[in-house]
């Protein structure tokens, strides 16, 4: 019996046991709360909109110039060196100076004598006709003498040879002076010609400049059209690119506006100031050219970062993470409803720009607030709980 016993109570024990704990199991089932996620809210945002095409140009000086030597000599004078800066009408450098003055003095002097000798070739032309009326009214005194039986055959012939000669001299003297007028002219023009050497031989800045380049060096001998210089004005840049063809009716010389960005910060903004009047057949690009705007520091020869706005706008939009992508291009955002669940809503993508997207449909969903951050583990449904709210 004592056996028996101790099996009932046994039994009854466990019996307790396994009631006690399956009720414990119950209570902690009905504690356990629905999950929250939590969420970033945000109502649509009114802010500029940009489309814009990053495009990648070199930045080269608008005035630049290689100079050369315009006549062959000895580079007597070199007033400048690398990095030196100019203003314009600045003397750069000289070639056989003193030698080109003794020409060009040669020159002149070679006009006085030649205007000396046309002067006495004209002299000599008014000695001949001179001899020349003389030699005439001689001959013909002489023809009516000769017909009178008042003179001989011989007289007659030799006033006759007077007058001929008379007459050739005067031609001759005619001649001369053509020839004077010409050799004139030749001196003036070599005259010319010596002013322009030395002038060629003196180079003046062109433009405000800094040399960049020197391919010689001071009393050198230099043959014509060698280069000299290499000038450069820095403070006047323009950033040539080259995009493709698509964009071509879109971008409008001195209208469509331009952004700098250096290491990917907005450095200010500037305008299209040439496209080129056609496409190149190969690379199917064109180009085009942007002025730096002041203030905006740049080198000639670096690669600069630029926007072309090809349309802006005010609009309302979320940020771009906020979209998510669904079957057939279509995108959906999650907003908080009154219950604090998350309700879906398709919307319509217009321009992204940067990290904020455009909403097309925006006048049907300003009245709710959108999940921002956190969207990712969110369903249709889902209980949210806000965290922070902008």
């Amino acid at each position: 019996m004592h056996h028996s016993l101790r099996i009932s109570l046994a039994i009854a024990v466990a019996g307790i046991i396994l009631g006690s704990a399956g009720g414990c199991g119950k209570e902690q089932k009905k504690e356990v709360a629905e999950r929250e996620t939590r969420v970033t809210l945000q109502p649509l945002q009114k802010r500029i909109f940009q489309r814009r095409i990053p495009v990648q140009g070199t930045v080269w000086p608008v005035e630049y110039a290689t100079i050369s030597a315009k006549i062959s000599g000895t580079l007597e004078l070199l007033k400048v060196d690398e990095g030196d800066v100019r203003k314009k009408g600045d003397l750069l450098f000289g070639i056989d100076r003193q030698i080109l003055k003794n020409q060009v003095t040669l020159r002149e002097d070679e006009i006085k004598v030649k205007q000396a000798e046309l002067e006495s070739a004209k002299i000599a032309l008014e000695s001949a006709k001179i001899l020349e009326e003389k030699a005439t009214i001689d001959y013909k005194r002489s023809l009516t003498l000769w017909s009178s039986k008042a003179t001989s055959q011989s007289e007659l012939e030799t006033y006759e040879t007077n007058y001929k000669k008379a007459e050739t001299d005067v031609n001759n003297a005619k001649a001369a002076i053509v020839n004077a007028e010409a050799q004139l002219k030749q001196a003036e023009g070599n005259l010319i010609i010596a002013r322009k050497n030395l002038d060629d031989s003196v180079v003046y800045a062109p433009f405000d400049c800094v040399v960049t380049d020197k391919y010689v060096e001071e009393n050198e001998y230099v043959s014509t059209g060698q280069n000299i210089l290499k000038l450069e004005n820095q403070q006047k840049l323009e950033v040539i690119c080259y995009i493709s063809a698509v964009y071509y009716d879109l971008v409008k010389a001195g209208s469509t506006p331009v952004h700098f960005a250096l290491d990917g910060v907005d450095k200010g903004k500037g305008v299209v100031t040439y496209k080129a009047p056609s496409i190149d057949p190969e690379s199917r690009t064109f180009k085009f050219k942007v002025l730096v705007p002041p203030g905006i520091s740049l080198v000639s020869g670096t690669l600069c970062d630029l926007n072309i706005i090809l349309e802006e706008k005010e609009a309302y939009g979320l940020p771009t993470d906020a979209l998510l992508l669904r079957a057939n291009d279509r995108y959906i955002a999650y907003a908080i409803d009154p219950e604090k669940r998350a309700k879906s809503f398709d919307v319509v993508r217009g321009i992204v720009d940067g990290a904020y997207c455009e909403i097309v449909n925006a006048q049907e969903l300003l009245n709710e607030r959108f999940v921002v951050t956190g969207q990712t583990f969110v369903n249709n449904g889902s209980l949210l709980r806000a965290v922070d709210e902008k």
